[in-house]
C-alpha cells in the first residue's frame, strides 16, 4: 500500500510539474513585441485583470513567506474567493474574482502567445477591420489575438472569422460585435507582413474539485476566456492533476539588466513583472488514500516555507523545480 501510494505521488507531480514547466517557461512570448515600446489595445473595456503584457504575474499566500511556519488545511478546508482576501501582490496585478484556492498555497498566472503563429497577409481598415492571415494562426471566432510587425503591436479581437479560397487563409473581423469588441475608432497599427499570435493565460492554483470542502486538493488552472462572456477575464477552471496540497513560489529577478537572477523573492516582493527571468516552484504532493507507515505531524520544508501537516495517515513528498522564462534570457 505504501509502495502504491508513493508511486502515485511521484507520478502526480511529474505531470503537474511537466504542466507548470511548458506554461512558465513561455511565460511573456508575445511574437516581436520586446522591442515594441506600448502595445495599442484597441479592446473595448477588457477585464480589469487583463494586464497580458507583463508575462507572468503572482501571488502571496498571507503567512507563507520565507522562513515562516504555517500549518496546512485539514482535509475538509473550504476553498475561498483569493480576489477577496488572503493573498498578497504588487506591481498591479490583479487577480480574477471567483478563483477558489486552497489558503495557504501560492497563485501564479502566465501570459503567452499560442504556439502556431501566422503571417498577415493583409490588412483592411474601416468600421470592421479585416485581417487576412495565413491558415497557421488556426484562430475561432472571439478569440483575443496579438498582431504585431516588430515596430508596431495590437491587442485585437476576432469577433468573426471565416476561411477564405478554400481554406488558403483566414480573414479575422475586428468589430464590435463580440465581448469585449473592439473599439471601431481605433485604428490597427500593425502592417502587413506582421505576425498574428492568439493569446493564450492561465492561472495556476491549488482547488477542489466543485469547490467542494471534501475533494482532495490538487492543481488547477483557469484558461483565458474559456467558458466567460468576456473573453479577456479568466474563464472555466481546469483539473491538471490531483494531489497537489501546496504551492509555493519564490520568483527570481533580474535588478540589473544581464538577465540574471540577482534574487528570488516573494510575489508581494516584485516591484516590476518584467525583471522576473526565472521561477522556483516547491510542491508538496499527497497520496489520495491513507497508509498505515505514516503517522505523526511532520513538517516540510517548502522553497524556506515551512509547511506542518496534521497527523493524518497521508504520504507526502516535497517536489522542487526551477524554471527559466526563455523569452527573457535570451
Amino acid at each position: 500500500r505504501f509502495n502504491d501510494s508513493l508511486s502515485r505521488v511521484q507520478e502526480n507531480a511529474r505531470f503537474a510539474i511537466d504542466a507548470l514547466n511548458f506554461d512558465i517557461r513561455m511565460a511573456g512570448n508575445i511574437g516581436c513585441t520586446s522591442y515594441v515600446q506600448s502595445i495599442n489595445n484597441t479592446l473595448n473595456g477588457p477585464a480589469p485583470a487583463f494586464i497580458s503584457g507583463v508575462g507572468i504575474q503572482g501571488w502571496e499566500a498571507n503567512g507563507t513567506a520565507s522562513g515562516n511556519t504555517f500549518t496546512l488545511p485539514v482535509k475538509t478546508a473550504a476553498v475561498v474567493d483569493a480576489s477577496a482576501g488572503g493573498w498578497s501582490t504588487s506591481g498591479g496585478a490583479v487577480l480574477d474574482a471567483a478563483t477558489m484556492s486552497v489558503p495557504g498555497s501560492d497563485i501564479v498566472r502566465i501570459w503567452r502567445a499560442d504556439n502556431n503563429p501566422g503571417i498577415i497577409n493583409s490588412i483592411s481598415p474601416g468600421a470592421n477591420t479585416v485581417v487576412n492571415v495565413t491558415p497557421k494562426a488556426d484562430i475561432q471566432d472571439d478569440d483575443i489575438l496579438l498582431l504585431s510587425d516588430c515596430q508596431n503591436a495590437d491587442w485585437v479581437q476576432a469577433c468573426n472569422t471565416q476561411a477564405i479560397g478554400g481554406g488558403t487563409s483566414i480573414n479575422a473581423v475586428l468589430s464590435a460585435g463580440c465581448t469585449p469588441g473592439n473599439i471601431p475608432s481605433k485604428a490597427v497599427l500593425t502592417k502587413s507582413g506582421g505576425q498574428l499570435v492568439k493569446l493564450q493565460s492561465f492561472i495556476y492554483y491549488v482547488g477542489k474539485r466543485n469547490n467542494d470542502a471534501n475533494s482532495p486538493p490538487g492543481l488547477y488552472r483557469r484558461p483565458l476566456g474559456t467558458g466567460v462572456a468576456n473573453k479577456t477575464a479568466a474563464g472555466t477552471p481546469e483539473e491538471v492533476v490531483e494531489g497537489v496540497e501546496s504551492m509555493q513560489v519564490l520568483y527570481g529577478r533580474d535588478t540589473n539588466n544581464d538577465r540574471i537572477v540577482d534574487s528570488y523573492v516573494t510575489a508581494n516582493a516584485v516591484t516590476d513583472w518584467s525583471t522576473v527571468v526565472s521561477v522556483q516552484i516547491a510542491l508538496l504532493m499527497r497520496a489520495t488514500e491513507r497508509g498505515d507507515d505514516v503517522s505523526g505531524a511532520i513538517t516540510y520544508d517548502l522553497a524556506g516555507t515551512n509547511a506542518t501537516a496534521v497527523s493524518d495517515n497521508l504520504l507526502r513528498q516535497v517536489f522542487n523545480t526551477t524554471i527559466t522564462l526563455r523569452n527573457r534570457v535570451q
